[in-house]
């Protein structure tokens, strides 16, 4: 058994026994909550050809802020893909808390979480993955960043679905009133983007996603960032990302010439009109004020060549950073 299954598992005891102690205080579990039926028999014969990886920031995530009647409507959400890249994060309780409940419903997932990024509020990044599709080759990184071109500097790790091995970089631009600002970011991802991507000459297949803070027809921010051959993103306006139908600043870039595992389906999950009846306050609230932005790409094909049976042959090293 894994450290972290190990805490998750005794997170859950202390649960289970603060809520049958005799105590005064507001009990850590409310005992009020419908259990979900566990899902069984979840990845059928289909899906096992594919897999789903999305995008959300789920808004101040942590564990002060979600009592665990909101982390299910998290959890209801999460379930449905196989990898998330969360933004926003605050703290590694609330992502515990919100594993084992998965577990509860039927999904055994894991995580990787960047340290503490920011300035004066500090946020953390999480990819959240489905241990028995995903496995993590190379773990996270910060991105170097010593000109501070970053409020929060983007956090990536390489993965392996099945046959589909990819790098995924993590964003969550600054937002503000400074729409400048936000700009320089958006256009500083382009040699983000170039540099984790050079950095390991063996794996090109590099997707960027998370909260980009700026509109997608934003030439100016993009501009660099779609200058790099066949760089794609899957939303577009008029579609929105956000509950109040007012922009689609979370997005997913790739290269097509590179991610040629991408299905072409793509959505919006608008959990908000699902579960909430289209409350935006009370979606809010519960779960966030940004829709995942999700893709599905094949893992059943190896574009890179690598053997999927064994161990690699050496070690995957990631060359020195060549920054100006």
């Amino acid at each position: 058994m894994t450290a972290r299954k190990q805490s998750v598992l005794l997170l859950i005891l202390i649960y289970i026994f603060a809520a049958c102690a005799d105590r005064d205080d507001t009990p850590l579990v409310e005992t009020d909550i419908p259990k979900e039926p566990v899902k069984e028999n979840l990845l059928t014969e289909q899906e096992t050809s594919t897999f789903r990886l999305a995008a959300w920031n789920i808004r101040i995530f942590s564990d002060g802020s979600r009592t665990d009647e909101e982390l299910h409507h998290i959890a209801k959400v999460l379930i449905d893909y196989d990898f998330i890249a969360i933004v926003e994060l605050r703290d590694e309780v609330v992502l515990m808390r919100t594993e084992a409940i998965l577990v509860g419903m039927g999904r055994d997932y894991d995580y990787v979480m960047s340290p503490p990024v920011g300035a004066k509020v500090k946020e953390r990044y999480a990819f959240l993955f489905d241990r028995q599709i995903v496995r993590v080759i190379e773990d996270g990184e910060v991105f170097p960043d010593p000109n501070d071109a970053f409020l929060r500097e983007p956090y990536f790790a390489t993965f392996r679905a099945g046959e589909f091995d990819f790098t995924a970089i993590a964003v969550h631009v600054i937002w503000g009133d400074s729409v400048n600002r936000r700009r320089r970011e958006v256009q500083e991802l382009a040699n983000v983007y170039q540099a984790v991507q050079a950095a390991d000459e063996d794996e090109q297949d590099v997707i960027l996603l998370g909260d980009f803070n700026r509109n997608p027809d934003d030439q100016s921010a993009y501009g660099p960032l779609l200058s790099i051959r066949s760089m794609e993103h899957l939303f577009q306006l008029p579609q929105k990302s956000h509950i109040k139908d007012t922009s689609l600043y979370d997005n997913i870039f790739f290269q097509t010439r590179h991610v040629t595992e991408y299905t072409g389906d793509s959505g919006i999950d608008r959990f908000d009109e699902i579960h909430f009846g289209n409350d935006d306050a009370a979606a809010s609230l519960a779960v966030s004020d940004h829709r995942p932005v999700w893709g599905t790409f094949r893992i059943d094909t190896d574009d890179d060549g690598l053997d999927l049976l064994g161990p690699p042959a050496a070690p995957r090293v990631r060359q020195h950073w060549m920054l100006e």
